[in-house]
């Protein structure tokens, strides 16, 4: 996959250098990050994993409370050392990373000729599926898409660069390579669920190479056996976790069908941008390119995915009518039969489980940045001669350059003391003896870690709970605001304040006249802490 020549050797490797370094750059002209879920749960996840507060906090951070925070670790500690500048650069280097995985594949796909021009077109296709407007918003961000595809590409390139072992080499040293691309991609799953789309691709993709049918299907057995070793790694334990404590290895999730008696018997899932119809489905890239919030919560425009849907689905015809009028291409393919063959098959796959399961854009990064090179992948097989196909690549590469518009999840300034989440708390006299509960569905618990860790946080109502759902959470909640003897706080946002109204009555509670505090926070300016007390009470302090 790495050119013979020399200097071209050199070159490559100085780019998988440069890329990632501009993506760092990137990331520091963005700015600080300030997502929903940053604010959420990112932060707050991995404090309370290594803070031992399973059984301390009640769903501070809503439903994202439950989800395995492995990945969330390694960035808390960084960005809690690191100054938050240094932080997002590195973050946007890490990022910026997929360029490597992605330019492997596309060495491996393409078949130019010459070394020379196979560098730089694979080195374009690569660099153009790195600038689209869902991956640009996701740069120096922590949301992990851009950083689990390493492991989905990655799990990729080891079926391109296994391609003659995996059609009729030894059979053992077959599987041993199909179980390691599904031990990459598998982890990629453990460490986030939504990965598994991409599993499917990756192993089931396996079924549509070259080769004998039982060949095929234990190549992609044996991946699957590898995705659950890879899950079994990052996933297995939190699962374990979730088990003891709520009955339920994936909770809140599909608790309609294992019913935890902590939830209510529903799925939780967010199908809100879940096509309704075949016909939705069908147009979804369309609209998409129309309309980014069709598949997710903020504006952009990207036209990857909607340029490699319509490729792949002229590809069929346009062999069908060449086989019709007998008209053969004699060139030999700039593409690798095989390469090409694997890469539709996984993408598409994946992309109809994203469909069926999610249809959140954000999920399918990854396929965004693949896209241009499945799109010339077809192109390449297309009964058009060799000038006419580089046209209509280099075409759609430029209209998916040009029509660019990213998106914007959430930047903030920098924080002038240099930290990544910067708050002050307002001072609490008794933390040990100390309850903090949390109305409304904005994002609050990254203020948690800035409290005095001994406090306890509970969340009577959000996106998870609400005071009218007969839980065994809720009887545990209310059990334990009824016989806290010490001080109880309100942590709400101040354009919230309706959430406590309907809240506090239930749980006996009101607002005490010691009034509330602002919290200063880098993330958000508009959150303070209210000092509360019993119906029957005059105190804040019962």
């Amino acid at each position: 996959m790495l050119p013979q020549d020399g200097a071209l050797r050199r070159l490559v490797l100085i780019m998988f250098m440069a890329v990632p370094l501009l993506f760092g750059g990137i990331a520091l002209v963005l700015g600080q990050d300030g997502n929903w879920d940053l604010r959420n749960y990112h932060w707050y996840d991995a404090y309370a994993l290594l803070h031992g507060r399973i059984d301390q906090d009640m769903a501070p951070a809503q439903i994202p409370t439950f989800y395995n925070p492995t990945l969330d670790i390694p960035f808390f500690l960084a960005a809690n050392v690191l100054p938050a500048r240094v932080f997002s650069f590195l973050l946007g280097v890490l990022q910026g990373g997929n360029f490597i995985p992605l330019y492997l594949l596309a060495a491996a796909t393409l078949r130019l000729g010459g070394e020379r021009p196979q560098v730089f077109v694979a080195a374009l296709i690569a660099l153009v599926g790195m600038i689209g407007g869902g991956h640009l918003a996701l740069v120096g961000a922590v949301f992990y898409d851009n950083i689990i595809s390493l492991l989905v590409f990655s799990a990729m390139v080891v079926v391109l660069k296994s391609a003659a072992i995996l059609q009729h080499g030894n059979l053992p040293a077959a599987l041993r390579r199909a179980a390691l691309a599904g031990l990459l991609v598998g982890c990629g799953v453990g460490l986030k669920l939504p990965t598994q789309i991409f599993a499917v691709g990756v192993c089931f993709g396996l079924l549509f190479i070259p080769g004998p049918g039982v060949r095929r299907f234990l190549l992609s057995f044996v991946c699957g056996l590898g995705v659950i070793a890879g899950f079994a790694i990052f996933g297995g334990w939190w699962m374990w976790e979730l088990w003891t404590h709520y009955g339920n290895p994936l909770f809140p999730y599909f608790n309609d069908i294992i019913r935890s008696p902590w939830a209510l018997a529903e799925s939780y899932r967010d199908a809100r941008f879940v096509p309704k119809s075949a016909a939705q489905a069908l147009l979804l890239p369309f609209q998409l390119f129309v309309d980014g919030k069709a598949a997710g919560e903020i504006a952009f425009r990207d036209a990857r995915v909607l340029g490699a849907y319509i490729v792949l689905l002229a590809t069929p015809f346009m062999l069908m009518i060449a086989r019709a009028k007998n008209e053969v291409n004699n060139e030999t393919p700039a593409a690798d039969a095989f390469a090409v063959r694997y890469l539709v098959a996984a993408t598409a796959l994946s992309y109809g489980v994203w469909l069926a399961l999610f249809g959140i854009y954000r999920y399918i990064v990854p396929l965004e940045m693949l896209a241009p090179l499945v799109a010339v992948g077809c192109i390449a097989f297309w009964p058009l001669v060799w000038p006419r196909q580089l046209s209509l690549a280099f075409g759609l590469l430029g209209f998916m350059v040009v029509t660019v518009q990213p998106g914007n999840w959430g930047r903030v300034p920098w924080a002038a003391n240099g930290k990544f989440v910067d708050v002050d708390a307002p001072s609490i006299a008794d933390p040990a003896r100390t309850l903090v509960l949390m109305t409304g569905f904005a994002p609050t618990a990254f203020v948690i870690p800035a409290f005095p860790a001994a406090a306890a946080f509970l969340r009577p109502h959000s996106y998870f709970i609400e005071p009218e759902h007969a839980t065994r959470f809720n009887v545990v909640l209310h059990d334990r605001v009824a016989a806290h003897d010490g001080a109880i706080y309100l942590l709400q946002a101040t354009w919230e304040t309706w959430a406590a109204e309907k809240v506090l009555p239930d749980l006996g509670l009101r607002l005490a006249p010691e009034g509330c505090r602002p919290i200063r926070a880098n993330l958000d300016s508009e959150l303070e802490l209210c000092a509360l007390a019993r119906v029957n009470s005059q105190s804040a302090n019962p």
